[in-house]
């Protein structure tokens, strides 16, 4: 469709996002929502967000960017949506344009922790995935560590230097699948790979070891929590006397006692460190925590 054929009675509007919008799925979600709506045009992200150019009925128009907030992305917080109204130009579909490099304003999340969705392919042995650490997809995964500049895209990640095979490449093109345009996407055939054998390194920690872990965001000192000798060196190498040190555990209700809230946050997109109060007996040991009731 050219601007000479373009559609009888539709209107062409420019829409600006703020917030975190970027890194969350937003692109696709919107991709999603103009095809819905029947609707032509763009979006991208550039350095102060996401910019949307849409075409159509106004009415639709109107539904449209009304689902801009009410149906966002889990992960995305919108702070603000500005519209303004310009000449139509009769596109016949809605893409996902290349991004910007204007001004840096834009807001990056944080990482995520891995979704049930990518969990369930990590453990499935007939899955292209199975057992690799860097699983991700648009609604998981790292985010903030991983940026360089904005807009947020490969390339400005240190995914940069990691080319998609052509799997990966095929799940991000396509908008039915959930890694469409997700940034950090990786397989083992084409991502990052760890470079010291795990069970190389749980042995180490089953065995009074501590260990360096190297994480998206540096690098975490570990040990075995239930083994004192272990935590009171690690105690030692670190000069800390008796700050309390963060657990690690996929049974936190045999450590704590947790109430409903405190288990619904363990266990939130965040993964946050939640201060609960440990069983009177439990594995962990006590210089963990030395004379605190909680843990984290």
């Amino acid at each position: 469709m050219t601007p000479a054929t373009a559609r009888i009675g539709a209107e062409r509007r420019r829409v600006r996002v703020q917030g975190v919008v970027q890194g969350v799925g937003f692109r696709p979600f919107v991709y999603g929502l103009a095809r819905r709506y029947g609707l032509s045009g763009y979006v991208l992200n550039d350095g102060g967000g996401v910019l949307i150019e849409v075409e159509g009925p106004a009415d639709q128009l109107d539904v449209f960017a009304a689902g801009l907030t009410a149906e966002a992305p889990p992960l995305a917080r919108v702070e603000g949506v500005a519209a303004e109204s310009i000449a139509t130009i009769g596109d016949a579909v809605f893409v996902i344009a290349a991004s910007r490099a204007t001004a840096r304003g834009a807001a990056i999340p944080a990482d995520v922790a891995t979704c049930d969705d990518c969990l369930r392919e990590l453990f499935d042995p007939a899955d292209r995935r199975h057992r690799y650490p860097f699983i991700n997809c648009t609604q998981c995964g790292p985010r903030f560590t991983i940026v360089r500049d904005v807009p947020y895209d490969r390339p400005n990640t240190t995914m940069a230097s990691f080319p998609m095979c052509a799997d990966c490449r095929r799940e991000y093109g396509d908008p039915a699948d959930r890694r469409f345009h997700a940034e950090p996407i990786a397989c083992p055939v084409c991502g990052p790979r760890l470079g010291t054998p795990l069970e190389d390194t749980v042995a180490l920690l089953r065995g009074g070891g501590i260990v360096a872990v190297k994480g998206l965001g540096g690098y975490h000192l570990a040990c075995d929590a239930t083994d004192d000798d272990a935590v009171e060196r690690l105690r030692a190498r670190k000069h800390r006397d008796d700050k309390p040190f963060a657990v690690m555990t996929t049974a936190p209700e045999a450590l704590a006692e947790l109430t409903a809230d405190e288990a619904v946050l363990l266990r939130s997109r965040e993964r946050p460190i939640v201060l609960v109060r440990r069983r009177r007996v439990g594995p962990v040991a006590a210089a963990v925590a030395p004379g605190a009731p909680w843990l984290g």
